[in-house]
This record gives structure tokens, sequence and C-alpha cells, in this order.
């Protein structure tokens, strides 16, 4: 499978509905959950940059997780440069997003809106994801 830069993305998609990654509310609350809601193209609490170093940003914070086993929390915090748990593969085959340390899959908790990694199926509707808009395609 080949892995691309994406930069400049907006919306990511759940492939199961009318579903975007939401910052709850738009809140800027450190390590708040990531979850999963409509999407509706307003504000910024659903926009999302794939960056060329594989961190998933939104407007203050980026991807990260609090632990590194299935069911973690995929959480919002500032750019770390020491930390290497906020950086995501994005596998264009499979349209999952896998948390590179873990080697686990962005996927929607089963009773909640959180978003959680979890064992990588590939056949898991739960865990594919498109970008809604990108400007700049490359293969890394």
């Amino acid at each position: 499978s080949r892995l691309y830069n994406r930069r400049g993305s907006s919306g990511i998609n759940a492939e199961y509905g009318n579903q975007c990654l939401d910052n709850a509310g738009g809140s800027d609350t450190f390590g708040q959950h990531l979850q999963i809601w409509g999407c509706h193209n307003l504000g910024n609490n659903q926009f999302w940059m794939y960056r060329k170093d594989r961190r998933i940003m939104g407007l203050l914070y980026v991807f990260d997780v609090d632990g590194l086993s299935p069911g973690s929390n995929v959480i919002l915090v500032w750019i770390d440069h020491k930390s290497d748990r906020q950086f995501f593969d994005y596998n264009t085959k499979t349209q999952q997003l896998i948390h590179r340390r873990s080697g686990l899959c962005v996927d929607r908790h089963a009773t909640s809106r959180d978003v959680i990694i979890e064992r990588c199926d590939e056949y898991r509707s739960q865990q594919r994801w498109t970008f809604q808009y990108t400007y700049s395609d490359r293969p890394l």
C-alpha cells in the first residue's frame, strides 16, 4: 500500500454515514477526547490538517493518544517535539489512520462518540476515514 503526504486537508469523514472527526463543541480544553459527530462544514471543530510530519492538527491541537493499548482514547494536545505518540500514517488502500507507535488504527468507540485506537481490521467500516478535501497529494 502507498502512503500519501496530504497537506491542507479539511474534514476527516467516517465511511459509514455523514460523520466527521470533531473537537466536540470547539472546546479548547487540553487533553479533550476526540469525538465523532455529524458533518456540518461550519466552524473549525471539524477542520484537520494531515501534516508532512504525519501529525494531524486542528487550530490549536494535534492528535495524540492517552495510552498505547487497544481502547485508548485519541486526545487533543499541544505539539510535543519529544513525543513519539503524535504520528499517524494514512493507508490509502484501506483508508485507515494508523497510530505509528502502537500500530493500532483510529476507530469509533462502540458505546460512545469517543474516538479510540483499536486493533486494525481492514474490513471494519468504523476504521475507514476519508479526507474531505486535499490541496496537495504526493506519494511518500
